[in-house]
């Protein structure tokens, strides 16, 4: 039964995702659409609120189901997040990875990269909805904010494309932070995995 409800999650992430990203692409939405993909949004959170309330209500240890469950915790508290709970998806693929032999440290990898991608993905939706409107902005197409999107997480920091909106901004400041940490994480691993391969050659 767990089973089926995770599985029913997984395929409200995706057609939250769908309704999340439909604005960015498309600069005039009908209002009934509009409306259609507002209630698609309302559900899914419904759907993540339930599932998190039963988790913390049958849980034994409330604190550390908390702590295990930040995903779930972030999905449900930041509208734009909700999409996270895809995140479960690339975990198993992560598992995966490690059980064919490619070796730990490059799932681990593989499995932050795609994160990394990810992230910026939604980031560059969210400032593309709430950017483009706005008189001044620099930021009028989904190319654009993936533009930025891609940039800040990297850390690169062009300057071409920045935030002019206070919800825009602290977007931008949530994004340089988990860039640092994600793109610190592949460096690290990729220092590590070369480190491994270097200590290998020298034990033959």
């Amino acid at each position: 039964m767990r089973k089926i409800w995770n599985e029913f999650l997984t395929i409200l992430a995706l057609t939250f995702l769908f309704a999340f990203s439909y604005p960015a692409f498309t600069e005039s939405i009908p209002e009934s659409t509009n409306q259609i993909l507002g209630i698609i949004q309302w559900v899914c959170w419904l759907a993540f609120a339930v599932d998190l309330l039963l988790g913390i209500v049958t849980s034994e240890n409330k604190v550390a189901y908390l702590k295990r469950h930040p995903l779930e915790i972030a999905s449900v508290l930041l509208p734009f997040l909700r999409p996270l709970r895809l995140m479960r998806v690339i975990s198993f693929g992560g598992l995966a990875l490690q059980k064919i032999a490619i070796g730990r440290q490059f799932a681990i990898m593989v499995k932050v990269a795609i994160t990394t991608v990810f992230i910026a993905y939604i980031a560059a939706v969210q400032i593309t909805i709430t950017e483009r409107a706005v008189e001044g902005s620099n930021i009028k197409t989904f190319a654009d904010g993936l533009w930025w999107a891609v940039t800040t997480v990297t850390t690169v920091g062009y300057g071409d494309r920045f935030p002019t909106t206070t919800e825009g901004r602290l977007l931008a400041v949530m994004l340089m932070f988990m860039g640092i940490s994600l793109v610190g994480v592949i460096t690290a691993s990729v220092a590590a995995w070369f480190v491994k391969m270097n200590q290998d050659e020298e034990s033959k």
